[in-house]
């Protein structure tokens, strides 16, 4: 299953180019919890999936910087053993180019610098796209968790493909919050027609056998019998 969810990783985030060892590292992270060869492709597009590869990302970057760094160190130790020296009378064999170290050095940090760029960019999008996940699937847990939404299934789900569709077209920036109350306001009307006001509390209908989803008073109501304040049940 390991072998199956890094080919799956390879295939989708190929231009993330992570290498094989990344890959195997998020792979065998996966396959704690994707056991069964369907599940693959919903188990690696998940935010739990995202979060790995932004790490594995920034693993990546952080070893173009160190990179950058060891090389500046290298060349400032370099620099420190061997002082240019102003006088001729010193320095009979001058070097006959005194700046090639130095810009040799600033060629290869130029280098680093490009390769360390398009990871940071990776990394932005990842995490734009993690965020995303996430408010989408705290907008859609408030969202149906409702008791209207729970018994009025099919304009919930119209209204919130509404919703998303919404939020998608216009780049994805809605938080969870708003995308929850852009949904409810889509259910609202959609349920209006059917002469329900959603901002009464939900009263479950008896006659279809709904639960009414309140608190169970049973022992309040023993109590206050018990101090006399309410009728005993007959027998």
């Amino acid at each position: 299953m390991k072998a199956k969810i890094a080919e799956a990783l390879k295939t989708k985030y190929k231009s993330f180019g992570l290498s094989n060892e990344a890959i195997d590292r998020i792979a065998s992270a996966k396959e704690k919890t994707v056991t069964k060869e369907e599940e693959i492709e919903a188990g690696i597009s998940d935010v739990s999936t995202m979060d790995l590869i932004a790490k594995e990302l920034q693993k990546m970057r952080d070893s173009e910087i160190q990179k950058r760094t060891d090389l500046q160190r290298v060349h400032d130790d370099y620099k420190a053993k061997h002082p240019e020296k102003s006088d001729p009378d010193q320095n009979p064999d001058p070097d006959p180019d005194p700046d090639a170290d130095k810009t040799l050095i600033e060629r290869i940090q130029a280098a680093v610098t490009a390769a360390v760029a398009p990871l940071n960019e990776k990394i932005a999008a990842l995490e734009n796209l993690n965020s995303t996940k996430a408010a989408l699937t705290g907008a859609r847990e408030s969202f149906f968790g409702g008791d209207y939404a729970k018994k009025y299934k099919d304009e919930a789900d119209d209204a919130w493909e509404r919703a998303v569709e919404l939020n998608e077209a216009t780049g994805n920036k809605m938080t969870a919050e708003q995308l929850a109350e852009k949904a409810t306001g889509y259910f609202n009307k959609a349920v209006s027609r059917k002469g329900v006001d959603t901002s009464k509390p939900f009263k479950a209908d008896p006659a279809t056998g709904e639960d009414e989803g309140t608190l169970d008073w049973s022992s309040e109501k023993k109590r206050l019998q018990d101090a006399g304040r309410l009728p005993k049940d007959t027998q």
